[in-house]
């Protein structure tokens, strides 16, 4: 498990470095809205303030999720790339959603006063990185351990504990979620979660989807 980022001292650091208007923004999203479209390179950078989104690629005209994005994560970092285009989208999934958006020579120039932060910085790409090389092997898992590792995983990062002391996936974690990330089917989904509940490690196999703590 990756350690906490305090990208929140950054972000404030920038905001009164940097004055407000064509250089920074915040804005409110909502479910489904993208916040970066299909090979639109951004010369921006983008942190999550709240909520969780998704980066999306499009394969053989099927939609796959390749990444999760959660609270307090960086994004954006193809905007450093010599890759003229990209052939990801950037999804949110949460009902609702925060983003702190920088121009990446706003940011630059603003690092270069106080080049302390170059290092927080570099842990988020690191970490980015870091997350990818544990998928690796993960396409070859069988259905239901893709299943396992992929609740496992998001339940690390936005997991919380009902009021029964379960441990309680957000409802927006559905199955056409975990189809997408796993790359398989919706009803294969259904299948793995059904072996997953009879095992008892999983206490609910409908939204939202319940994990028992005893045998995570």
């Amino acid at each position: 498990m990756e350690l906490f980022k305090n990208n929140q001292q950054l972000i404030t650091y920038l905001k009164n470095r940097i004055p407000q208007g064509n250089n920074w923004n915040e804005k409110n999203y909502v479910k489904q809205e993208i916040v970066i479209g299909e090979y639109k390179k951004a010369e921006t950078i983008y942190f999550l303030l709240e909520g969780t989104a998704t980066v999306e690629i499009l394969s053989d005209d099927k939609q796959y999720i390749s990444a999760f994005i959660f609270e307090n994560d960086l994004f954006g970092i193809d905007s450093f790339s010599t890759f003229k285009q990209k052939s990801h989208t950037i999804r949110i999934i949460s009902p609702t959603a925060t983003i702190f958006s920088i121009k990446k020579t706003a940011l630059l120039a603003a690092l270069n006063h106080d080049p302390h932060y170059y290092e927080l910085i570099l842990t988020n790409f690191a970490d980015i990185f870091q997350r990818h090389y544990g998928y690796f092997d993960f396409l070859h898992l069988s259905p239901t351990n893709r299943v396992h590792y992929t609740l496992n995983y998001l339940s690390d990062y936005i997991g919380i504990i009902n009021l029964h002391n379960e441990l309680e996936l957000p409802k927006f974690i559905t199955q056409d979620i975990l189809a997408k990330f796993c790359r398989t089917s919706q009803s294969r989904i259904s299948l793995s979660l059904k072996e997953l509940y009879q095992t008892g490690w999983l206490l609910k196999k409908t939204i939202p989807l319940t994990i028992n703590q005893t045998n995570c």
